[in-house]
């Protein structure tokens, strides 16, 4: 009975951790960076300082990056996720999945409600923690830069 108690009891943990991978499997929390970028000369936000896109090309041409909200996410596969621009535009964000080396496989749009989009769709894989950014879009003197965080990074 001993034998029978130990192998029921690896199953059921097999089970477990079993749905437990299957449900972090399809979702992932982040967020959504929404800065706006100068290449005039003033302060970078402290809280993009860090960044070590922001410091690459192309975005190391900015002399100021100010970091207007930062919208929480929670994105399941296959359910799109709208976030508003400042400037009107929309982000649309899909999960298309996630890869066995725990990177996220990701569909993005911006576009103006009733208007041609102005980036109609671009897949993207991005690591756990290290946001993946997209920029362009004209507003207030400056460049809107968005950026998309999704998991932790690994140690």
């Amino acid at each position: 009975m001993t034998r029978w108690t130990t192998s029921l009891a690896v199953l059921v943990a097999l089970a477990l951790s079993a749905s437990l991978a299957t449900a972090q499997g399809t979702t992932a929390d982040g967020e959504v960076l929404i800065v706006l970028a100068r290449r005039e000369e003033g302060p970078i936000d402290p809280r993009l300082a860090q960044v070590p896109a922001l410091r690459r090309s192309p975005f190391d041409a900015f002399r100021s990056m100010q970091l207007l909200s930062s919208p929480q996410l929670h994105l399941r596969v296959g359910a799109p996720e709208t976030i508003e621009l400042p400037n009107g535009r929309h982000v649309r964000l899909v999960l298309r999945g996630i890869t066995a080396e725990g990177r996220y496989r990701l569909q993005v749009s911006i576009n103006r409600p009733g208007q041609q989009d102005y980036l109609p769709e671009l897949d993207v894989v991005a690591s756990p923690g290290d946001p993946v950014f997209i920029a362009g879009q004209t507003y207030q003197n400056g460049t809107l830069v968005i950026g998309i965080r999704l998991g932790q990074r690994r140690p």
